[in-house]
């Protein structure tokens, strides 16, 4: 039995079905006020009602289980606050409780660039997190991806609806010269599968990328050409430009960008180019040639 966190998320998504068709038995992680919403069309999936901040119903949640995947995060939207009560506090439920379970393998969804001295927040919890997961006895494998793309993200979309709503400029940290390297969304689902059933990943801490490095501009001129939109693109340094997002997210009522979004495009975020190719055999999507469903948004 695998027990699924942050299923219904993006990143879950794309998981749960490729884990299906394989033939594996899942369970969701589900908080007993939304389990009968979640998943409920899907005979083969077994809802767990239990939040990551009740340690008895995490544990009749893991009853059963052997293997954990943890991809539930507040890095959406969540500021340092909820990156604690969630991703912090949550993720250290989770591991006491499989270890009184006795979990056999747990897989946790981390970033390039994670470390606990990281001056970015969801790189720094995210590296709090990885040691936690290496400390707690049960084997493991932390998967380090880069910023992800694909419909229904909440990187492409949000700089898409950005620009939608930022008049002739769009702002960008430093000099836009930072490198990137998108991974599409089904490419890391893939990998994820292929980590739950190959024993060679355990106790390994993994980093995948897409096909490509990008640099910010490079990125951020793909995702205007998509989507018809052109904007002047101009330096703002970083401590404005958290500012910036900061301000707007408390003067809209929903605001196109999270602070957390500034994290993946502020700095490196890399790894071996090939990477996907190297441990999975796969060959992964290139970013421009499979962003057009920010041509369909921007029609709206």
């Amino acid at each position: 039995m695998i027990l699924v966190t942050g299923a219904t998320g993006f990143v879950g998504s794309a998981v749960m079905p490729i884990l299906l068709n394989a033939g594996h038995a899942v369970r969701c992680l589900a908080r007993p006020s939304a389990a009968g919403t979640q998943s409920g069309n899907e005979p083969r999936v077994e809802l767990a009602p239990a939040g990551l901040d009740d340690p008895r119903e995490l544990r009749a949640a893991l009853v059963g289980v052997d293997t954990v995947v943890h991809l539930a995060s507040a890095q959406r939207c969540g500021g340092w606050d909820d990156l604690m009560q969630v991703d912090y506090a949550g993720t250290r439920q989770l591991l006491s409780a499989g270890r009184d379970i006795g979990v056999r393998r747990f897989v946790y969804l981390s970033h390039l660039g994670a470390a606990r001295a990281s001056a970015f927040p969801v790189l720094k919890a995210k590296g709090i997190i990885e040691q936690f997961v290496r400390n707690s006895g049960i084997p493991h494998t932390i998967m380090r991806s880069a910023a992800l793309f694909g419909r229904g993200d909440s990187f492409t979309n949000s700089l898409s609806t950005a620009m939608r709503v930022s008049p002739f400029v769009f702002p960008r940290p430093a000099a836009g010269k930072a490198r990137l390297q998108p991974l599409w969304i089904g490419d890391l689902a893939a990998c994820i599968c292929r980590v739950v059933v190959e024993a060679g990943f355990v106790n390994e801490t993994i980093s995948v990328g897409g096909p490509e490095f990008m640099s910010v501009d490079e990125l951020l001129h793909a995702v205007m050409k998509a989507t018809g939109i052109s904007r002047a693109l101009i330096s703002v340094p970083l401590p404005a430009m958290r500012f910036i997002v900061a301000l707007l997210r408390r003067l809209l009522p929903v605001s196109p960008l999270a602070t957390n979004w500034l994290d993946f495009i502020s700095r490196d975020s890399t790894c071996e180019i090939n990477s996907v190719h190297r441990y999975f055999g796969l060959r992964p999507a290139r970013f421009e040639r499979n962003i057009e469903y920010l041509s369909r948004l921007s029609r709206r």
